[in-house]
Parts: structure tokens; C-alpha cells; sequence
């Protein structure tokens, strides 16, 4: 399966992301979870290409990428993998699927409880 944003059926994208002032962004954008196998890695080859550019990045915010790709492989052996490329498995909610795109929405946010180990 395709990423979610480029399919006919699903091109909101798979996760809704917003900003702690509620507003949503308007460029595409792509969230790495935990659970991807390789999310650790694409976290450590986006920080050792800003640590190896000239961009001026506080060596702090790159340090910072690095431990969370750490973070990323503990969630990961302690919770298992996930499924990137999996189809979807959950009901849509509508609001969110507004919010998503583009359109003023009140949603509701629930923790997940969790996901099992896979």
C-alpha cells in the first residue's frame, strides 16, 4: 500500500497533526512513529545531515534528534514493531477526518491505551 496521503481514498494522510494552538499545517508533512522499524534510523540520517551542513543548528536541538532516536529503539524492543504499510484499521472519525482536510472541527482527543506487542 502506498502512503495514506497518496491515495485517492485516504489523501488527508494517516495521523491529523496540530499545533499546540490548534491549528493544523497546511504543508505536506510525514509523522515517523516508534513502532516503524526504521524510524530510529531516518531520525539519526536527519540530524547527522544537519550536524554535517552548514545550516547553523544549535548543536543542542541535533543532540536532541539523536537521543530521541534512542527513545524511538527502547519504545520499540519493549513494545514490539509496528506496521507501517498496513492498510487501515480503525473507524474514521469524522470530525477529525474535517479537521484533516482543512475545514474548523471540534474533536474529541482519547489516549490509544496502548497498542498491544504485535
Amino acid at each position: 500500500m502506498k502512503i495514506w496521503a497518496k491515495t485517492k481514498e485516504f489523501f488527508e494522510g494517516k495521523f491529523l497533526v496540530v499545533r499546540r494552538d490548534g491549528s493544523a499545517p497546511h504543508w505536506p508533512h510525514f509523522v515517523l512513529g516508534a513502532r516503524d522499524p526504521f524510524a530510529s534510523r531516518a531520525l539519526r540520517a536527519y540530524a547527522a545531515a544537519i550536524k554535517n551542513s552548514e545550516a547553523g543548528y544549535d548543536d543542542a536541538y541535533v543532540e536532541s534528534i539523536f537521543e530521541l532516536a534512542d527513545d524511538f529503539d527502547r519504545y520499540r524492543l519493549q513494545h514490539g514493531d509496528g506496521d507501517p504499510d498496513a492498510s487501515p484499521h480503525r473507524t474514521d472519525n469524522p470530525a477529525v477526518i474535517l479537521a484533516m482536510r482543512g475545514c474548523a472541527s471540534v474533536i474529541e482527543v482519547m489516549p490509544d491505551g496502548e497498542n498491544k506487542l504485535k
